[in-house]
């Protein structure tokens, strides 16, 4: 069984999450409250996903994860801050080595980035290990005053210098300052190692945002600027009889021609489609073609209707997802509560030795890309 190691100062909240996560009997949890148990364990154990707070005694989160990029550069990891998570401009958060998790959390969202993680190791997605893009937002949330050396294979190795979170000089090949910075900062497959600020590197000479040149934003300002649009009206904003007329075939084929790359990835993958309300097909792929996806597809939709009665009556919220594991394969229905998406349904097929936690991650993160399409 694949080990996941957890690393928090906090007992309760530790046993908490171990708690969580064993009633799923999907992995191994292991857990340990400061940096030098983990690294300890990090080398008596085989470990499939790393998680960790940014802030751990001994160690802080960013020195276990440098550790990490110099002993187990493949192995995915999970960063866990107080103060938000990262949204990058480029579409990373579902491919990265290193995910970001905001607490507070539900137990299903770090379960789910587990899988994710999971997931990129299984289909040897991890290749490129850690990216710069990455690991420069957990600077500045740290406000870390240090030297850090970075190396790339293939590129060489170089220096970023900061001073209480903000990086003012860097240094590559003859090259320093913002020039050496931005190169740096494209890296991908890195090794990194913090030391003390040398004194001399006191003048800043990068104009450039390190969150900038991570090519993010905190989520919280995305969040705030999107409201600000919505209440101008400069937002789209679509009513719910809306979604089943503007979502053609012609549309729905197109959006999840764009994802399905993603959907193949995954461990087992046999089927994915977009349904309307009735269960009807609205775009498909399936990659067994035994499967008879319209009678599937109708079916589970009318076990959905069910349910939803069923939990609407005995006074349950309504029903999110349906999961139907058989001796074939398992079949995933989900629903989203975005009013843009109201009355589509999305379906997704594995084997039965599928990541069919990670299939149910993707069907959630396609419904964004489909009230995108609409608008």
């Amino acid at each position: 069984m694949d080990k996941v190691l957890i690393v928090d100062s906090n007992a309760d909240f530790l046993k908490s999450l171990k708690d969580g996560l064993d009633k799923m009997h999907q992995f191994e949890v292991l857990v340990a409250s400061d940096g030098e148990e983990a690294v300890r364990l990090l080398s008596n154990e085989k470990v499939a996903v790393f998680v960790t707070d940014i802030n751990t005694p001994t160690f802080d989160g960013l020195e276990l994860l440098a550790f990490m990029t110099q002993e187990h550069p493949n192995t995915p990891c999970i960063v866990m801050t107080d103060y938000g998570k990262p949204w990058f401009r480029k579409r990373m958060d579902q491919q990265e080595v290193l995910y970001h998790l905001e607490k507070p959390f539900e137990i299903g969202a770090l379960a789910s980035a587990i899988f994710v993680g999971l997931n990129l190791r299984d289909e040897g997605m991890n290749y490129k290990g850690m990216t710069m893009a990455s690991i420069l937002p957990l600077i500045e949330i740290e406000q870390k005053t240090c030297r850090m050396e970075v190396k790339s294979a293939g590129k060489g190795k170089g220096y970023l210098y900061f001073d209480e979170g903000v990086l003012i000089d860097a240094h590559l090949k003859g090259r320093t300052g913002e020039k050496a910075a931005l190169a740096i900062s494209e890296w991908d497959r890195i090794a990194i190692k913090f030391s003390e600020l040398p004194r001399r590197r006191t003048r800043t000479r990068v104009k450039t945002h390190l969150m900038d040149m991570a090519g993010a934003t905190w989520m919280r300002e995305e969040t705030e600027a999107i409201s600000e649009e919505e209440s101008t009206g400069a937002g789209v904003v679509l009513e719910t009889s809306t979604s089943q007329t503007l979502l053609d075939e012609e549309t729905s084929r197109s959006i999840l021609l764009h994802s399905i790359d993603d959907f193949k990835s995954i461990k087992g993958y046999q089927a994915v489609a977009i349904l309307d309300a009735d269960g009807d097909i609205l775009a498909a792929d399936i990659l067994d073609e035994h499967i008879d996806l319209e009678r599937l597809a109708i079916g589970i939709s009318s076990i959905f209707s069910v349910s939803e009665e069923t939990a609407a009556q005995i006074g349950f919220d309504r029903s999110q997802a349906l999961t139907l594991h058989t001796r074939s394969g398992i079949v995933l229905l989900v629903t989203s509560e975005l009013e843009a998406a109201a009355g589509l349904r999305l379906m997704g097929v594995t084997t039965l030795d599928g990541n069919w936690f990670y299939m149910k991650v993707q069907l959630e993160n396609l419904f964004p890309k489909i009230v995108s399409g609409l608008a």
